[in-house]
């Protein structure tokens, strides 16, 4: 699993503990913890959580605190999200692009894109209806 600064995440199915964005010119994750860790799971569980780290500033557990109270910051956290997932979609495009993709990136590619749908649909609810 891929953390990044705003605490989203991405979880990499091939090799979960490595960050193969490295060396990519996008967002690096602030942390790699392994995909099926309970680390892994408790952050999946939890949408809003503060980390806890060691004097290295590895992350080792975090702790979860209260949602975003105002409507505001709610859309902040959640265009947050939309960033990263914008991010993660780089490699999968690149690779759509040179005509090297594999069904792998053309799935990832459209889980994103469905997760961005969900998050501008809570956007939308948030304003009043206004779309995104």
């Amino acid at each position: 699993m891929l953390i990044f600064n705003n605490k989203t995440y991405q979880i990499n199915t091939l090799n979960p503990d490595t960050n193969y964005l490295e060396g990519l010119d996008c967002e690096q994750p602030k942390w790699v913890i392994s995909d099926d860790s309970a680390l892994a799971n408790k952050i999946k569980s939890t949408p809003y959580w503060e980390a806890v780290t060691d004097e290295r500033d590895n992350l080792i557990d975090i702790t979860p605190i209260d949602q975003p109270v105002t409507a505001e910051d709610q859309i902040a956290a959640l265009k947050s999200q939309l960033t990263a997932i914008d991010v993660q979609t780089v490699r999968p495009l690149r690779a759509i692009a040179a005509g090297t993709a594999t069904d792998e990136d053309r799935d990832r590619l459209a889980k994103l894109e469905v997760q961005a749908e969900e998050l501008r649909a809570k956007i939308t609810l948030l304003k009043g209806g206004d779309k995104v």
